[in-house]
């Protein structure tokens, strides 16, 4: 594989051995279980009963911006994804500014924080049932670890990883969804979830500004685009599938939930305020045991968004190395034929974190336990990075459309849909920036502005030193379709 300028990129990949079902076990690092278990608790805080509305109308957002994954992916395929992507559907530089927040905002988000959950809901589940007291260090430290070998042996091994544990996660969800609407929960099986009998348009939308967030990481499928067969069509097609897929399980679970609480007790707060509200409706409708699993495939299913994160960003750090754009070492592979180097630094940050959420204390500033506290300001963080990434991608999709269709009728349904798409990270930070988050959740805003600014001087940095880097930037990534 050579670059438009005939000279090869150094430092190279495993062969296109990956297929389709690789491409959605990647594309799982929407982490659904985990967002179904426990985050959908945050959209019923405003959207209340309504809360299956909102989810299904930011899934339509969602779709949107598949959509626009598929433009990219139809025509450009990397180990570097959303950089290759922006660099040449917009321009070099830009390409390179968006791949440094996109790879830190990945750090901050699934490459680091995402251990801090991991140790604290693991210390929780042993505590609770196993009435152990293990740090939540060890916990995050040794899953970190067994990510970092995963990532290591080769990314059939991660991504086979990440496919068997969604599997065997989804079930009990499944199973509870299933108990709920076949007994009719409290209120009955009902369409007024999918209406405002119970609540409000303005909460409605409220809701629909979280709900988008529950589908960051749908877009990890493009990093093992160079390593995969007829990425033309399997990097879209995987991306597409697992946002429609995880949509429908989405939609589901809320429509269970909902139900399941009946709106008299959500009013109440019932489910906003459940630390883990499908583990308790499965005790109330099944089984005390079906609880004690659902938390168990929660921590299984932030496993599998580990893998597939680190998976992603230690890609995006070979594909910046090897055009000479980091250190030329990052670009290293292992004997696996897997990015060495990007792999290490995602181990090493992973750990940093770690460490800095062991010490780090808020006092009475904290609204929860100190871990959880650090890992929701890192997460955060993270989120601000990449929804800023969507943006810019549908930006410079609507710009793509326009130079190879124009305005004709016959294309103006492909704008809709991107429109949506833009609309979707929009809405986002409408949500979690207003009102404006108060101390210490601020700081969230502050790292990520703070990211920005540095990139922005790494990337003129860049520029006025290295100009013929700059210009060639991912100007290898062309797809080759075989």
């Amino acid at each position: 594989m050579q670059s438009e300028t005939g000279v090869p990129p150094t430092g190279r990949l495993t062969t296109r051995n990956l297929t389709v079902l690789h491409a959605v076990g990647q594309a799982l690092a929407i982490g659904p279980i985990f967002s179904a278990g426990l985050l959908t608790s945050l959209i019923a805080s405003v959207a209340g009963y309504s809360t299956p509305l909102a989810v299904l109308l930011g899934s339509i957002g969602a779709v949107g911006l598949a959509y626009v994954i598929g433009i990219f992916g139809k025509r450009y395929s990397g180990a570097g994804s959303m950089y290759e992507y922006l660099a040449r559907g917009g321009s070099p530089a830009f390409g390179i500014f968006s791949a440094g927040l996109y790879f830190i905002g990945s750090l901050f988000l699934g490459a680091g924080g995402i251990y801090l959950a991991i140790g604290f809901f693991g210390n929780l589940f042993d505590s609770q049932y196993l009435g152990g007291n293990i740090p939540f260090w060890v916990f995050g430290g040794a899953i970190l670890i067994i990510v970092f070998l995963l990532n290591h042996y080769g990314v059939r091994i991660a991504i086979r990883g990440v496919l068997l544990l969604a599997a065997i996660s989804s079930i009990p969800l499944l199973i509870v969804v299933i108990a709920i609407i076949a007994s009719g929960g409290v209120d009955g099986n009902t369409l007024a979830v999918f209406s405002t009998a119970h609540s409000s348009w303005s909460n409605v939308f409220h809701g629909i500004l979280f709900a988008v967030t529950l589908f960051i990481g749908f877009e990890a499928a493009a990093a093992i685009a160079e390593e995969t067969h007829a990425p033309k069509r399997s990097i879209p097609l995987a991306v597409m599938l697992t946002v429609v897929l995880a949509a429908v399980f989405y939609i589901l679970v809320s429509y269970a939930a909902a139900i399941g609480f009946g709106h008299v007790a959500i009013a109440k707060g019932v489910w906003a305020e459940s630390g883990s509200p499908i583990a308790a409706l499965a005790t109330k409708y099944v089984g005390g045991w079906l609880g004690t699993i659902v938390d168990l495939v929660i921590i299984l299913d932030m496993i599998s968004l580990s893998i597939a994160i680190m998976v992603s960003t230690s890609r995006g750090f070979f594909a910046l190395g090897r055009d000479g754009l980091l250190p030329r070492w990052l670009s290293n592979t292992s004997r696996h034929g897997t990015p060495l180097s990007g792999n290490l630094i995602v181990l090493g940050w992973s750990a940093l974190i770690l460490i800095w959420g062991g010490l780090q204390q808020w006092g009475k500033a904290a609204q929860l336990p100190n871990v959880l506290q650090n890992f929701l300001i890192t997460t955060a963080a993270g989120s601000y990075l990449i929804e800023l990434i969507y943006l810019f991608l549908a930006v410079v999709a609507l710009r793509i459309l326009y130079r190879e269709y124009g305005f004709g009728a016959r294309h103006l349904w492909k704008y809709v849909v991107v429109l949506l798409g833009l609309v979707t990270p929009i809405l986002a930070f409408v949500g979690s920036l207003s009102p404006f988050p108060t101390y210490p959740n601020n700081l969230a805003v502050y790292f990520a502005g703070i990211v920005f600014i540095l990139v922005a001087i790494w990337t003129a940095g860049l520029a006025m030193q290295h100009a013929e880097r700059v210009k060639a930037a991912a100007t290898y990534s062309t797809v080759e379709d075989i």
